[in-house]
């Protein structure tokens, strides 16, 4: 499991009242994941109504689209991030190419006071 790859994952609701299969980017480096059985995800939705200023729109017309392996428009929802057992991925869907991960990256730093 690679940064920047999308999987099918169990994600758990915030209020950590249930959980769904859901897709979800990985950002946790390369080597993170390589020596932990977690890795840290942020959650993807295809609910992109009122996005907010957190949120990446990925659309079908977006050039990177393809390699997602998303089959819809989709949200990826920068502040909803979570460390989870790499076990509740199902499967690999696609990846996030190099102009989603800029602008994943700087949400991160924004999102987390590091720019």
């Amino acid at each position: 499991m690679n940064r920047g790859d999308i999987v099918l994952i169990k994600y758990p609701f915030t209020d950590y009242s249930s959980e769904a299969v859901r897709p979800a980017l990985v950002i946790s480096s390369d080597a993170h994941s390589a020596t932990n059985p977690d890795a840290i995800f942020i959650y993807i939705s295809s609910v992109i109504e009122n996005p907010r200023p957190p949120d990446i729109v990925i659309g079908r017309n977006h050039p990177e689209f393809s390699r997602s392996g998303l089959k819809k428009d989709s949200v990826i929802k920068c502040d909803k991030i979570a460390t989870l057992s790499k076990a509740l991925a199902t499967r690999r869907l696609g990846e996030a190419g190099p102009e989603i991960m800029g602008l994943i990256n700087t949400k991160l730093s924004e999102i987390l006071g590091l720019a």
